[in-house]
């Protein structure tokens, strides 16, 4: 069984700030452009990380 990740509120509130409108759109971008987004910084790079993992 894979393993259930909750989306931390920081993370849900990044992805409502910039219209992002699903966990699968959020891991399709790549994490260079990540990075560079306004409000997106390493502590929400690691929650993406981890959600790419599972």
């Amino acid at each position: 069984m894979k393993n259930e990740y909750t989306i931390s509120p920081e993370l849900l509130e990044f992805m409502q700030q910039h219209k992002i409108q699903t966990s699968v759109d959020l891991l399709a971008i790549e994490n260079e452009t990540l990075l560079s987004m306004k409000g997106f910084g390493w502590r929400l790079m690691r929650e993406v990380l981890i959600l790419r993992e599972a």
